[in-house]
């Protein structure tokens, strides 16, 4: 009865799956900081993604360059992309670095800005050569004077079709126009899908305007909440986790608070260090499969815990009962005590082959 009754298997059934699922995403490129985690991930209702280096590639382009005429003041093309340049060119963001690639490729020489400030999720601003000027978003420029209609028109027009719109401001007037494009990656769509299969809902969080980012969101086939600062991404998630567990998958400094809030933060590969420090999980790749992939080997490993603890109870249970109708002898105990250990065991080893579903 001693030997029955020894717990050994039941002990062990919870942490060799947990650590053979950890192992298993490791081989994969999928880091899980802890059980705790991989068991969240399986009971996720909601996730959502970051749109720039998350659901998109990263490596946006200058699509489109126009220096504003009207002005006796007016600036060609190539002055309004040094301008631009010379103001961004100490920032790290995809958007920024397609500004300056581009200048690379015109071989134009920079201008050394000073005095350069950064206004939170809408523009940067300095002083080059003696002119106070902003690089920032149209609705910044909305914020310090209207703009004329035909620029409107062309920023509408512009963001209709996925592109992001810049503006060069000298003070509050326009001296310039880009518009830049950030191609979602080849496996968002399908893994999009593939979640909603599993029933998880989708949702995209973004700083960008509202017309890019519905039309982003309308090609991968989730919802779409543009035009959010930080805080904002913050407030929605706390207001997604009254459905249900909610994982947030994102990649910069402006996504740290909101990764931190849900249940589970996921950080894209080449992700901020201060991103990768706050989540509870990272894609060692950059793939939006990886998520997928994440949720799958989590509810595995949830599956192979409750095989476990079933073979654990059931063999004792079995035993129990042949040991009270004196069928059991006590070799034959020693054996069913460290058979459901080696049965547990080899079982949770499996997850070491697990491979996506289909």
């Amino acid at each position: 009865m001693l030997l029955i009754g020894c717990p050994c298997a039941l002990v062990l059934s919870v942490p060799a799956a947990i650590t053979s699922g950890i192992s298993a995403g490791a081989r994969r490129g999928l880091l899980i900081k802890g059980g705790a985690a991989l068991e969240m991930l399986a009971s996720l209702k909601t996730i959502a993604f970051d749109k720039t280096g998350t659901l998109t590639a990263g490596k946006p382009q200058v699509t489109d360059l126009l220096a504003l005429e009207g002005s006796e003041n007016a600036v060609p093309e190539l002055e309004v992309l040094r301008l631009a340049a010379s103001l961004e060119a100490g920032s790290h963001h995809p958007l920024v670095k397609a500004l300056v690639e581009r200048v690379k490729g015109q071989n134009i020489e920079l201008l050394e800005a000073q005095d350069v400030q950064a206004v939170t999720g809408k523009a940067v601003t300095g002083t080059l050569s003696s002119r106070r000027c902003s690089v920032g978003s149209p609705r910044y420029a909305f914020e310090l004077a209207p703009l004329e209609r035909p620029l409107v028109r062309d920023i509408e027009a512009l963001e209709g079709t996925g592109k992001t719109v810049v503006l060069l401001l000298e003070g509050s007037r326009p001296l310039g126009l880009f518009a830049l494009r950030d191609e979602p990656r080849p496996d968002a769509a399908a893994a999009i899908s593939a979640l909603k299969l599993l029933g998880i809902s989708s949702v995209m969080l973004t700083g960008d305007n509202k017309r890019t980012g519905e039309a982003i969101a309308a090609s991968l086939g989730l919802e779409a909440k543009s035009e959010l600062m930080p805080e904002d991404k913050l407030r929605i998630i706390g207001e997604l986790q009254a459905a249900g567990p909610v994982g947030m998958v994102g990649d910069g400094i402006n996504d740290v608070p909101a990764l931190a809030r849900s249940n589970v933060g996921i950080a894209m590969g080449g992700g901020t260090d201060v991103a990768l420090e706050t989540v509870d999980a990272a894609l060692l790749r950059p793939s939006v499969t990886g998520v997928l992939e994440m949720v799958q080997l989590s509810r595995a490993t949830l599956n192979n815990i409750h095989q476990n603890i079933a073979f654990a109870l059931g063999l004792k249970a079995i035993f129990l009962v042949t040991t009270l109708l004196g069928l059991t002898s006590l070799w034959m105990a020693i054996l069913a005590d460290t058979g459901a250990t080696v049965l547990v065991t080899a079982n949770a080893l499996r997850l070491l082959s697990w491979k996506r579903s289909k």
